[in-house]
């Protein structure tokens, strides 16, 4: 079996326990859309950092609303993540590298640089009504 289009939608509490009961969720879903090791690696990664910043930046740290969707087509796999949470700060940039100066991420930002550099697009945009949605393709 192959799967080609997942959405999930969970309630999801700020715990050890239920990140990775939904996480492993994902995994499964990822095992079951593509066999390139390459690919799961990336999918995983992703997957992982943006639930975290979904549940500690858009929520503080709290429980929230997040939706994992992924979609293949041909060689590409979509994986979007959202959240309901406070929403991105559009005036925070995302670090580009190879301009990464260690001391002004200040612990912020390392996700999305760690998102950017295992895919080949990344796009961050505004969950309506309120929240975050990330995008990123992996070809």
């Amino acid at each position: 079996m192959q799967i080609l289009n997942y959405t999930l939608s969970a309630y999801i509490p700020f715990d050890e326990e239920s990140i990775e009961k939904f996480l492993f969720v994902c995994e499964d879903v990822i095992n079951n859309m593509t066999t390139d090791e390459k690919t799961i690696f990336k999918l995983k990664s992703a997957t992982h950092e943006l639930l975290i910043n979904s549940l500690e930046h858009g929520y503080k740290k709290s429980a929230g609303q997040v939706r994992f969707c992924m979609s293949k087509m041909d060689n590409t796999i979509q994986l979007e993540m959202s959240d309901e949470g406070i929403g991105f700060d559009t005036s925070m940039p995302i670090p580009q590298e190879p301009n990464i100066d260690p001391d002004t991420l200040n612990g912020r930002g390392w996700g999305l640089l760690i998102i950017k550099k295992l895919c080949d697009s990344m796009q961050i945009s505004p969950n309506v009504p309120k929240g975050t949605k990330v995008t990123v393709l992996i070809s």
